[in-house]
């Protein structure tokens, strides 16, 4: 049993490592410096937007992996939103 509940811990760690590194990487970190001017730093306006479709996949991977290793409704989440924000570039393009 011990062993079950550690598996479905990592499950559910890989899962949500793969929902943050999107999340706070390319959205809440970059994007919002990028409208909201919070740091005088503007050098690398669109850097957030193009590389999104290098990070997301490393995140795809990892949500992946979650699901090999326990059934847990992170997965689900984390491709879906990976699945929509690898596109972005193309789509501003």
């Amino acid at each position: 049993m011990q062993n079950k509940t550690s598996m479905s811990n990592i499950s559910n760690g890989l899962g949500i490592i793969s929902l943050v590194i999107p999340t706070v990487i390319l959205i809440l970190i970059l994007i919002l410096n990028w409208f909201f001017k919070i740091t005088p730093f503007q050098r690398l306006e669109g850097f957030a937007v193009m590389v999104t479709p290098f990070i997301c996949p490393i995140a795809i991977v990892l949500a992946i992996v979650s699901r090999i290793v326990s059934f847990n409704k992170f997965w689900k989440i984390s491709i879906v939103f990976n699945v929509i924000l690898i596109p972005l570039p193309f789509l501003f393009w």
